[in-house]
């Protein structure tokens, strides 16, 4: 990525309610980036949900690995997926957003996705953060996700 080009924003709206299939998706979509041979870091809200999202990737599916450590476990930060509650300084091709708020330091990454679903508060944070990008001018996407 060049260092005038901003990150492509891509906002993934599921059809339910429910905050499992978000980080199921989340798995999905981090499995399907690794399987290109790009590296993913999963941004979370705290580190409850690290810990939620890193039994999660161990889970998910019973035909497939997705390797991947908690960002400070010394041994792993070179994992392919790296899953944090705080901003990653190094750079990775994706940063999946879990959080509230748009993340810091974006520009460390060439795409950025947003996991959102028809909760009502999710979707009023999703809306908030849509907003922000727009106005700080990223190119954004917006896709429809029904299973």
């Amino acid at each position: 990525m060049s260092p005038k080009q901003k990150p492509r924003i891509d906002f993934y709206k599921l059809s339910s309610q429910n905050r499992a299939s978000v980080n199921r998706f989340c798995c999905q979509l981090a499995h399907k980036v690794f399987k290109m041979g790009n590296p993913v870091f999963v941004r979370t809200k705290d580190p409850a949900e690290s810990r939620l999202m890193d039994d999660l990737m161990w889970t998910y599916s019973d035909n497939s690995f997705l390797p991947h450590a908690i960002l400070d476990d010394s041994a792993d930060n070179d994992a392919p997926v790296i899953i944090g509650h705080k901003a990653m300084q190094s750079s990775a091709f994706l940063l999946i957003n879990l959080s509230d708020e748009v993340p810091e330091q974006i520009e460390n990454f060439e795409r950025v996705a947003e996991i959102i679903n028809e909760a009502p508060r999710t979707l009023q944070l999703g809306r908030k953060r849509f907003s922000a990008y727009k106005q700080a001018d990223y190119p954004l996407h917006y896709h429809e996700i029904t299973s």
